[in-house]
């Protein structure tokens, strides 16, 4: 089996915050600077792209994202939000399905099918569905096309872009010129909209 070269897969999965204060910085006066300081910050994803992809099965890829879920337990005011009940329960229904996700030949399907087989689970936000959804699709050869407006991200965006209340996704070429770097992927720019939300109201109230 592969096993992640950082330590932050499975088992220290770290939690992914913003260096910025909360009233904002002043230093960070741009979105070009704002995607800069992401990028020099957060390399967890380009790891967890490189561990997911490298595994041999969807059925170990499952068994990996569960201990993800796991670990991101910790760091919430309860840190069993997500009891050890449920996530065998999720891991149970993941690897029933298997072979239909498998079969999924985009992102969309396969992101549909997840939420519909984990979404209902007790602790599971819509954010911990998307990041499931990606580490799997990354094993089975599916990414996405466009940003999911999961609560962290949708809040990002709000400071960009007007949204619909019922908006759940949003094209990239909607969003400003530096989030279309091609050095970015569409994971990466969902991420610094969830990661640096703060940031970017700051930068929008200020312009």
């Amino acid at each position: 089996m592969t096993h992640c070269s950082s330590g932050s897969c499975s088992g220290n999965h770290a939690a992914v915050s913003c260096p910025c204060p909360v009233e904002g910085n002043p230093h960070i006066d741009s979105f070009v600077k704002m995607v800069n300081c992401y990028w020099q910050n957060q390399q967890g994803l380009a790891v967890e792209r490189d561990y997911y992809q490298g595994l041999e099965s969807l059925a170990v890829a499952i068994e990996e994202s569960v201990l993800a879920l796991e670990d991101e337990n910790l760091g919430y005011d309860q840190p069993d939000r997500i009891s050890k009940a449920a996530l065998g329960e999720i891991r149970d229904v993941l690897l029933t399905a298997a072979d239909e996700l498998s079969a999924c030949s985009d992102f969309d399907s396969f992101y549909g099918l997840v939420e519909s087989l984990v979404g209902d689970k007790t602790g599971i936000t819509p954010g911990l569905v998307y990041m499931t959804t990606w580490r799997l699709g990354l094993q089975a050869g599916v990414a996405p096309k466009r940003i999911y407006l999961e609560t962290g991200a949708r809040n990002g965006a709000a400071a960009l872009v007007m949204l619909e209340p019922e908006q759940r996704f949003l094209e990239r070429g909607d969003l400003p010129a530096i989030f279309q770097h091609p050095e970015l992927t569409i994971e990466d720019v969902q991420a610094c909209l969830d990661v640096c939300s703060g940031q970017l109201h700051w930068l929008a109230n200020k312009s």
